[in-house]
């Protein structure tokens, strides 16, 4: 992805953390990558149909393999041949902030999520900081593309299942 498309999406997701939105709401991180290729395009979509279909078509993986690359500069996983590896240090500090995390009984979802995407986005900058400060104004994105990572593989449902346990006891 270009650096143009990742600063446009970087810029959507830090208004998106300001306004307080939802750190997972459908597909998002994709509309936002999507809007921000048409933008780019603008008016100007001369290129012939076979190549701007192709093009939309595999924006979704090149949008993975660009946020891959951002988090592993910052020290927040590592990318394999056919997988993201969170970064078991990065995982560590997470789980050990995220137990100081308070439920109350009847607590919903969103607010528990809403809890441990901050405390995952004050970590995300402060890796930013130790190791990739000259790009830590993608702390905003790269956190809500990790966050959205563990949701999809399951992480997420897990580390909030041990934070209502451990509010429980």
């Amino acid at each position: 992805m270009s650096d143009k498309l990742l600063e446009a999406i970087s810029i959507e997701a830090q208004v998106r953390v300001h306004l307080g939105k939802p750190a997972i709401e459908g597909n998002f991180l994709v509309e936002m990558t999507v809007r921000a290729a048409q933008e780019a395009l603008g008016d100007d979509q001369t290129g012939r149909r076979q190549e701007i279909v192709p093009f939309f078509a595999g924006l979704n993986r090149i949008m993975y393999y660009t946020l891959c690359r951002v988090a592993e500069r910052a020290g927040l996983a590592r990318k394999e041949e056919r997988r993201l590896i969170t970064s078991p240090d990065f995982w560590n500090d997470f789980s050990t902030a995220s137990l100081d995390i308070k439920v109350k009984p009847g607590k919903s979802i969103a607010k528990l999520q809403k809890a441990l995407f901050k405390v995952c986005h004050e970590l995300v900058q402060k890796r930013y900081a130790q190791n990739d400060p000259d790009n830590a104004r993608h702390a905003d994105l790269t956190a809500l593309f990790i966050f959205n990572f563990w949701n999809a593989t399951g992480l997420l449902p897990m580390a909030q299942a041990v934070v209502i346990f451990g509010s429980n006891t």
